[in-house]
């Protein structure tokens, strides 16, 4: 009796201390499979791409109806199309594998997808989450979560771009040339599109009453904020003026409005409007933007005057 109870005793023990079914992974051949395609869609090497997927697999993409293999890549192409360059960016980026309760096997990816546009060099950022089930090393179901809305407003722009009359395409290319150069900071494309005498205001005070002034002020901003960074969020032309929706961002690095940096973050919005000569320069440009937002952003105290 005694030898039973040791050995049910033993039996109990043995149970008791055997590892848990590992269910969690940071490597493994499927997660292998996985970068694998997305370095393939990275280089467009789509005939590959397609070795990773079973020839049943459902792709869902932000919707609950699935599409193909086909399908996907064939969207995907016309879409790249107005890319320069494109991909899913490794920095940031996290992948794992679970084996779920119902013992089957998916791995998760959350990135950055990166692209640069073609015709206006414009740089488009968005989040992404997929997750896809593996089953004897292809994916089978594959779920693709993001918001379209940057890259669908961006191909709606030059759509629109593409549909305008020449002259306004003329004058939106004079738009896009002033923004690469705010974002290039320096003031060479600016220049080459506008009078000598270019007038700027800032909510109705004139901060510039030439080229040159202008460039000072743009220096003393970019020395304030060494990653600054202007994007055009909207352009309207009519006559000879130019209403403009913008957004400015960049990190307080530097003396701004006599206070020592604040390494704080700036992003507003604002509105400029541009006026055109005859000969299609630009002569004024009338600043608006909430100035009291940007001093409580950067934890400021604004100028009493």
């Amino acid at each position: 009796m005694k030898k039973l109870f040791l050995l049910g005793l033993s039996a109990i023990l043995f149970f008791n201390c055997e590892k848990p079914k590992q269910r969690y992974f940071s490597e493994s051949p499927e997660i292998n499979s996985f970068k694998a395609a997305v370095s393939e869609y990275n280089n467009g090497d789509w005939d590959t791409w397609h070795t990773h997927y079973a020839d049943t697999t459902k792709f869902y993409i932000n919707s609950l109806k699935s599409i193909t293999a086909t399908d996907l890549e064939n969207a995907q192409k016309e879409m790249l199309s107005n890319f320069s360059s494109y991909g899913f960016q490794d920095k940031g980026s996290f992948i794992e594998m679970v084996l779920d309760s119902d013992e089957e096997t998916w791995v998760n990816y959350w990135a950055n997808w990166h692209g640069t546009l073609k015709d206006n060099g414009k740089e488009i950022d968005v989040p992404v989450h997929i997750t896809a089930q593996f089953v004897d090393g292809k994916i089978v179901k594959f779920y693709d979560y993001f918001d379209p809305t940057p890259i669908n407003t961006a191909v709606a722009e030059i759509n629109a771009y593409n549909a305008m009359p020449a002259d306004e395409k003329t004058i939106m290319d004079i738009v896009d040339k002033v923004v690469i150069g705010w974002n290039a900071h320096k003031i060479d494309n600016l220049k080459s599109v506008s009078v000598e005498n270019l007038v700027r205001t800032t909510n109705g005070i004139v901060q510039a009453n030439n080229i040159n002034e202008y460039e000072e002020m743009m220096n003393s901003l970019v020395t304030a904020f060494p990653d600054l960074k202007v994007a055009l969020d909207k352009a309207v032309i009519k006559d000879n003026k130019i209403y403009i929706n913008w957004t400015v961002s960049g990190t307080n690095n530097g003396v701004f409005a006599g206070n020592p940096a604040t390494g704080k973050k700036l992003n507003i919005h604002g509105f400029s409007v541009w006026s055109l000569n005859a000969d299609g320069k630009l002569t004024r440009e009338d600043a608006y933007f909430d100035n009291l937002l940007m001093f409580n952003q950067l934890g400021l105290t604004p100028p009493k005057s």
